[in-house]
């Protein structure tokens, strides 16, 4: 055997010893770090269309419901008091339950759990009273998860401007900093019992005595008191990892002086560009009176849509909710609402934690 053979065997021999080993450059994985999931297959735009809507209905569960819900396979359900759809606990997991035995695809089951006077009713859910921190949220949502739900609707996280304010009795208070100090353990208490979180009402809907059920708020502040007042306990919640924000029926002239906060693109850029927000954007329920008093809900739908929402709500009329589907639908294929935004949306929803 010659020097130069041996020297090159030699140096082959080095490199399959050294094959696979980590280099200076690789980080060595951790024993107890999960896989990286595997990419879901594309849903269908019909599909895609259910998934960004979050919808209620009333009465208990029929038959007719159970289909409905299987042609459009919603991504979200959401349970109110108002829409009586259960009156015990082995009724609610038991609908819970029927409806995503017909979904394809994951379906959050929504519902607000705060605590005071806005709790679920006909339940054993506990119900803190106001203010809840932590421990008690933790509590109420735990609660809400062995149900079945996977969204529990908060924290309020609007600054009232006093007693006058028709969050009243709902938000933590009239500094920023204290609902900030506030905002923040909720959201740690709803990710403990393994729910999501959704703040809302943003960009702040404590500042009118005006409720959106009825109609749209104004509220005459300047950009600079929005940023100073309305925004630190939603930047609190971004902070601690809340994955929904929920967007409320109100016009704000200085942010944008044509369109309702929910329906403009301005207050999502101010979301996600000024605050950071990564995770879904939620509309309000598209039937309250500060939107079908001047636009009908399916319309309102799309509009929120193209603005950059994630999730579309529809709380209380299965009817409705089956207009908006059509209506997203059509605005898809017309070209109105381009694909690639309802895949961003569809991606965003996607995207959530599962527990």
């Amino acid at each position: 055997m010659t020097k130069a053979l041996a020297t090159l065997l030699l140096l082959a021999a080095i490199t399959a010893a050294c094959a696979g080993q980590p280099t200076g450059r690789q980080a060595s994985p951790s024993p107890s770090a999960s896989p990286a999931p595997s990419p879901s297959p594309r849903l269908t735009l019909d599909e895609e269309v259910g998934a960004v809507m979050m919808v209620g209905f009333q009465g208990p569960l029929t038959d007719a419901i159970v289909a409905d819900w299987q042609k459009h396979q919603f991504g979200g359900l959401l349970i109110v008091n108002l829409n009586r759809n259960a009156a015990s606990d082995a009724d609610l997991s038991a609908l819970l339950a029927r409806l995503r035995a017909v979904s394809r695809h994951r379906m959050l089951a929504a519902t607000d759990q705060e605590g005071g006077g806005v709790c679920l009713a006909a339940t054993s859910v506990p119900c803190a009273a106001m203010p809840a921190g932590q421990a008690a949220t933790t509590a109420m949502a735990s609660a809400l998860r062995r149900l079945g739900f996977d969204v529990d609707l908060g924290p309020v996280s609007d600054v009232c401007s006093g007693p006058s304010s028709v969050m009243w009795g709902r938000c933590y208070g009239t500094d920023p900093a204290v609902v900030a100090r506030s905002v923040g353990p909720v959201v740690d208490g709803i990710h403990a019992a393994g729910m999501l979180s959704a703040a809302k009402h943003f960009p702040g809907h404590g500042d009118t005595s005006v409720s959106s059920e009825t109609q749209l708020p104004r509220i005459d502040e300047s950009l600079a008191t929005i940023r100073a007042r309305g925004l630190p306990p939603f930047r609190e919640a971004v902070a601690h990892g809340t994955d929904f924000v929920l967007l409320g029926h109100l016009y704000y002239p200085a942010l944008d002086p044509k369109r309702s906060a929910d329906l403009s693109p301005a207050t999502v850029a101010l979301l996600r560009q000024e605050l950071g927000f990564k995770g879904a954007i939620l509309s309000d329920d598209m039937q309250m009176g500060a939107i079908t008093s001047s636009t009908p809900t399916p319309e309102a739908a799309v509009q929120f849509l193209a603005a950059g929402g994630d999730m579309v709500m529809v709380a209380h009329d299965l009817a409705v909710a089956d207009a908006t589907y059509d209506a997203i639908k059509s605005a898809v294929e017309s070209g109105r609402l381009p694909r690639a935004r309802l895949d961003e949306a569809v991606a965003a929803l996607t995207a959530l934690r599962t527990g």
